[in-house]
């Protein structure tokens, strides 16, 4: 084949396939890229709504606790006892007055508690608020107890009562007898239950408390809308097959967590078997996480599946529904606008390669010169690649070929040598760690050691020298505990909490910290806590939080400046807070402070781990720990105020860490 037609087929080939390929490969790419975007974008918006719904559910149920809990109600006890059996208890008037006025006082305070009842152990109702409205007592029964309701006569009801767990809070639906919602109607949100047990361990009666979801529904309403998406949320309930794919909230069909408390109603409730014909609800029970097209494929379905109720096995899907042609439509125009420009540029290409063919000896020429200076030895020159010619083509190839795989095991040379360094460098972290709490603890050994050969040699009449030997033994105890205390807290092991006179212990610490503070020529100022404040916590993993934040504070002050510790003895909870007089927080720094191994230091000044780990000490202990910026000397002041928090009495974490594999204990001297 001559090499004009050559010239001229390839050229047409080349352009036409690549260019189609080009833009169906572009377009698809983005438009897959697009689709993940606006996933990841409903995705989080989800998160964040379950979250916050989430914390909303959880207080509710701190609410529900702290009324079972509450004097006004453990008082009514022995008169709810009574009740159940048709006794009137002598005092249960002046008991009932108690319990309504704290009932309505704590609606009035607390947002969204729409009904509180106070069931007796036969279930009837004993007191009865709504919307901070005391319902009166005005239903005779069999016995001399006046009801708020009607007496209730339902042993499948009782029954359920009676079997509910004493310890934790369940939750479930009323009969319509009791009248929250509207006829035919299910309410939003389930009843929480909790039962009331008197000193001989019996229960005594119940508390019942349905928050009619208003604040869900505040919360729905401010959340935002991506891609101007509806919001739904479905209860799955298969327990109760009623409530199983009830919708609860419902943006394009105006429902709300309130509607069902509310009068005007429709007594056609919608639930999501009528979404295409339950494909939509099918998919979302079998995956209880993903997205769903409808079958005739113009609305997608973002679902995620979220558990509001401990100890049941109803669960919430938070939905969002989007128009399906969103991450298309935008695609279809530039595909045809990229297929118009592409067949201009066929026409174009074509009528350049026929001018070209004109010239298809040039790239000859041009490689026989470039062999010819090759063989001379000038081998920097370029090789042309501009030839369609069978025999030329193989020739560049061959070159082409020799160069790849020049760079290829230049390559390969370089990934075996990164991964012989990384290799290298994780045998000596590995080595470290494997060695780093024998190392540490037998040095300390050898100086307890030390230190009781060389007091037995000393006269008994230099109590001074004695003194230093005590303190020397004493900080390599302290050294001790603090190495113990870290490779405890790297093994998640909990703090071993000690009643701690809180002055006392701080005072010590801040003793410490003065040899430290004095190199620097950095003034450090105490005032202590109220005196005979005591508090429950580790003193040795907390000597290391104060210690840590003193430490940075002296790091951070000018020559010459001021730290001011303060400690305060509250009700329940101790506050220490450290004040220095350095430069402060950058703003794009106080979101990572947290972060380990993330500082702001010089290299040889710290690690990184010290403020990560204060973190999870206290976080352990039950507290809080935060650092900010000062503002109580004005404007113009700098400084970091760091603030520990930390409850009086032995807490819970606030943090729950996952288990990690145990490690070999650290020897301690």
């Amino acid at each position: 084949m001559r090499l004009p037609v050559n010239i001229f087929l390839w050229t047409f080939t080349a352009t036409l396939v690549p260019l189609v390929l080009l833009v169906w490969g572009v377009t698809s790419y983005s438009e897959q890229r697009f689709q993940k975007e606006v996933s990841r974008e409903v995705d989080e918006n989800i998160d964040s709504l379950i979250g916050e719904m989430s914390n909303r559910m959880r207080y509710e149920r701190e609410v529900v606790d702290g009324i079972g809990q509450s004097q006004e109600i453990q008082t009514m006890l022995n008169a709810l006892m009574a009740s159940s059996m048709g006794i009137r208890h002598p005092e249960l008037t002046s008991m009932r007055i108690n319990a309504n006025r704290f009932l309505a006082g704590l609606q009035r305070t607390v947002p969204g508690l729409g009904s509180i009842r106070i069931l007796d152990a036969a279930g009837n109702t004993v007191i009865k608020v709504t919307l901070g409205r005391v319902a009166s007592p005005s239903f005779d029964s069999l016995g001399q107890v006046h009801y708020v309701e009607e007496e209730f006569d339902n042993d499948r009801f009782l029954r359920r009562l009676e079997d509910l767990p004493t310890d934790q809070i369940s939750f479930m639906t009323l009969p319509l007898a009791f009248g929250d919602a509207l006829p035919d109607r299910e309410p939003s949100t389930l009843y929480a239950v909790r039962p009331l047990r008197n000193v001989d361990d019996r229960t005594a009666g119940y508390v019942v408390v349905n928050t009619f979801g208003e604040q869900l529904d505040e919360i729905l309403s401010f959340s935002p809308r991506p891609r101007d998406g509806k919001v739904m949320i479905i209860e799955h309930n298969t327990a109760m097959p009623a409530r199983d794919g009830l919708l609860l909230f419902d943006d394009e069909r105006g429902i709300s967590f309130i509607s069902p408390f509310e009068n005007g109603g429709k007594a056609d409730y919608p639930d999501a078997r009528q979404i295409d014909g339950g494909a939509f609800w099918d998919d979302a029970v079998a995956q209880s996480n993903g997205a769903y097209l409808s079958a005739d494929g113009d609305t997608r379905y973002y679902y995620q599946e979220y558990h509001p109720y401990p100890h049941s096995l109803a669960s919430w899907f938070v939905a969002f529904k989007l128009p399906a042609d969103i991450t298309t439509a935008p695609f279809r125009d530039i595909r045809l606008s990229l297929f118009g420009f592409g067949l201009l540029g066929l026409l174009m290409s074509l009528l350049f390669a026929g001018l070209g063919a004109r010239f298809f000896a040039r790239p000859i020429i041009r490689l026989s010169e470039s062999l010819k200076r090759f063989a001379d030895g000038y081998r920097d020159g370029p090789i042309p690649v501009d030839s369609r010619t069978t025999e030329v083509h193989e020739l560049q190839a061959s070159f082409r070929y020799l160069i790849e795989q020049l760079s290829n095991e230049a390559r390969r040379r370089d990934r075996a040598e990164k991964k012989a360094l990384q290799q290298a460098k994780l045998a000596s972290i590995g080595e470290m760690a494997a060695g780093i709490g024998h190392e540490i603890n037998n040095p300390l050994n050898n100086i307890l050691t030390l230190t009781r050969l060389v007091e037995r040699q000393l006269p008994a009449d230099q109590p001074g020298v004695h003194a230093d030997m005590n303190d020397l033994r004493a900080e390599a105890h302290r050294a001790s505990r603090i190495v113990r205390g870290v490779m405890n807290f790297a093994r998640q092991l909990p703090p071993e909490h000690e009643t701690i006179a809180l002055a006392e212990w701080l005072e010590e610490v801040i003793d410490r910290m003065e040899p430290e503070a004095m190199e620097a020529d950095v003034h450090l100022a105490l005032l202590s806590a109220t005196a005979r404040c005591e508090a429950e916590f580790d003193p040795g993993q907390m000597e290391q939080v104060i210690a840590n934040l003193v430490r940075n504070a002296i790091h951070a002050s000018p020559t010459g400046g001021h730290i001011l510790i303060q400690a305060e003895c509250l009700d329940e909870t101790i506050r220490i807070e450290i004040r220095d007089e350095g430069s402060g927080l950058p703003t794009e720094v106080i979101e990572q402070i947290f972060d380990p191994f993330f500082t702001t230091k010089a290299v040889d000044r710290g690690t990184g781990l010290g403020l990560s780990i204060s973190l999870g000490i206290v976080q352990y202990h039950g507290g809080e720990l935060t650092l900010e910026n000062r503002r109580d000397l004005g404007e113009d002041a700098t400084g970091v105020l760091a603030r520990v928090v930390l409850p009086r009495q032995k807490a819970r974490p606030r943090i729950i860490r996952p288990p990690e594999k145990p490690t070999p204990s650290t020897p301690t001297p």
